[in-house]
């Protein structure tokens, strides 16, 4: 091992000028030498497409690199002397190693274009280019983003980060009523992430979530145009770990740079998590931002929920008392408004591979496994059963309300997209050779004519396989004749007897008025019942209720 090489295995990976300093100061060569010397070094690596001041490159030991060393040396240095590509980094490790392309341009500390700034978008093509982040894509979520590894992305990986997602969109929601509900913000003009088709913006960056104010600390006169300007509510959040410094750092950036704008309104800035260490506290107090925990917002008893819940979301295998979790930290944070809505494709999916595990003993059940086949095609099974030696069976699972139709575009990928890759999946052509393979669809709504005449074609094409459709009412048989108390609630209430659908059915019937059960939050108000906080936008028309009872969620 040479000289440069026992430095390094000494210092840890670092930057060249680093090296230098240490070449001088213990082996007393001359500081142009030393630096001659790392430069024609070919028993070190340095990293490409990243230069730091005058010329600096970060060099490490092969072995080193990806390491938990390698990151944090490099997070370090590039924090220091360049806030873009460090925040980054520093986010998307805070994340667990990985993310989705459009929250990352968020959580990045880059604003999308700004003169001066590098954009978040050049920020993600630079990484990817100097090989420490790559892309993989995850069906339902879409293009994501790693941390450069050696190996495939591990699906315990995917499912952390899914359990992530949901857990921290059910938070979203919940902020959204919190500053709603105190009329800190225009009541309708909260945006939150992945609900449109583009994500909550102020000034050159996007939030996770964003409101207009019009609260008197927030609110200007603008002589100019003799108005009143609005001030906004932005908000990030990240669950899963007790805040950094460095893990906050980007956010800051973020906070810093819009205040710089001058055309841009005051705003109240919050980054909200499970928790924050002190400097990371300290830090967020000295640059005028809220650090709020989800303790301190909603109480200890919804911080649980939350934490339950992505544990619970995380574990991808199915237990006997799996549903019961789930369907407990559901009943917690029910009364948050869009809990419901975000989580009910998830809770489907539970009560579904409860069902079949109480209906078939001897049976291994998996939620959300992801296959990939030999021409990088991949597909996810929302419920993978597999009985040994005897079937496997593929579920594509749709919770709807009751009476709602699937759309027929589902169906059409699932038949001629999904199925094929899930066919050509190793694990299908070994694993499960001898095994009877089974597609079904199961849905709490409906399938259209033309879907179901699809799935007979292709049932009728083939015979190396079978298909079952399970829709709302054989579906409502199968949990009436389980033994779960637990399940059966639970189906009554969130896919069977859920309020919008009552009111709904009782819309369509003519001449009977409208009774609305006093539980529900939502339906309880009429339009003319809501306060509109801000003068320029019209209170909700009853046409609005119509697109949420219309929504193919509920």
């Amino acid at each position: 091992m040479t000289d440069l090489e026992l430095l390094l295995c000494k210092l840890g990976p670092c930057l060249s000028s680093e090296l230098v300093e240490a070449l001088v100061n213990e082996h007393g060569l001359a500081a142009a030498t030393a630096r001659q010397r790392v430069s024609r070094a070919t028993e070190i690596k340095k990293l490409a497409h990243l230069v730091f001041p005058r010329g600096a490159r970060f060099v490490y030991l092969k072995r080193d690199y990806a390491s938990p060393t390698f990151w944090r040396a490099l997070v370090e240095r590039l924090l220091k002397h360049s806030t873009s590509y460090g925040g980054g980094l520093a986010a998307l490790m805070a994340r667990g190693g990985a993310m989705p392309v459009s929250h990352f341009l968020m959580a990045c500390g880059a604003p999308i274009a700004q003169k001066g700034h590098i954009a978040a978008q050049g920020v993600l093509e630079r990484l990817k280019s100097a090989e420490l982040v790559k892309a993989f894509d995850v069906p339902g979520i879409g293009e994501c983003l790693e941390l450069a590894q050696t190996i495939a992305v591990p699906t315990w990986e995917v499912n952390r980060m899914r359990a992530r997602l949901n857990t921290e969109a059910v938070l979203l929601s919940a902020i959204k009523d919190w500053a709603r509900n105190l009329a800190f913000v225009s009541y309708n003009t909260v945006a939150l992430r992945d609900e449109g088709t583009s994500q909550p913006r102020v000034g050159t960056f996007n939030w996770d979530l964003a409101g207009a104010s019009y609260v008197a600390p927030l609110t200007q006169w603008d002589k100019a145009t003799q108005t009143k300007k609005q001030g906004y509510m932005v908000c990030d959040v990240l669950l899963g770990v007790n805040v950094a410094a460095h893990e906050l750092q980007p956010f800051i950036n973020k906070c810093t740079t819009l205040r710089a704008l001058a055309k841009i309104g005051r705003c109240m800035q919050l980054f909200v998590a499970d928790g924050f260490t002190a400097e990371a506290f300290a830090l967020a107090r000295e640059s005028g931002v809220i650090p709020a925990t989800t303790t301190n917002l909603f109480g200890l008893e919804v911080a649980k929920a939350l934490r339950e819940l992505t544990d619970v979301l995380k574990d991808a295998y199915v237990s006997q008392d799996s549903f019961e979790k789930i369907a407990a930290v559901f009943k917690k944070l029910s009364h948050i408004e869009g809990a419901a809505t975000n989580l009910r494709g998830t809770l489907f999916e539970y009560l579904v591979a409860d069902v079949v595990r109480q209906s078939d003993a001897h049976t291994t059940i998996q939620l959300n496994e992801l296959l990939k086949d030999d021409v990088g095609g991949q597909a996810e099974v929302d419920v993978l059963v597999h009985h040994f030696n005897q079937t496997v069976r593929f579920i594509e699972c749709k919770g709807y309300k009751p009476g709602g139709k699937v759309p027929d575009e589902m169906v059409e990928t699932w038949v001629k997209e999904r199925i094929p890759v899930m066919r050509r999946s190793p694990e299908a052509n070994l694993q499960w050779r001898e095994c009877r393979q089974v597609f079904e669809y199961w849905t709490s709504g409906v399938l259209s004519e033309r879907a179901r005449d699809l799935i007979e074609a292709e049932a009728a094409r083939v015979r190396k396989y079978s298909f079952r459709i399970v829709e709302g009412d054989e579906l409502a048989r199968l949990v009436a004749a389980n033994n779960n108390t637990a399940l059966k609630k639970t189906f009554r209430q969130h896919f069977q007897a859920h309020p919008l659908s009552e009111i709904e059915r009782q819309l369509k019937r003519p001449g009977r008025r409208l009774a609305i059960p006093p539980s529900s939050r939502l339906e309880t108000r009429r339009p003319s019942d809501f306060i509109v906080t801000d003068p320029l936008l019209p209170a909700p028309s009853a046409d609005d209720f119509d697109d949420v009872l219309d929504h193919p969620d509920l």
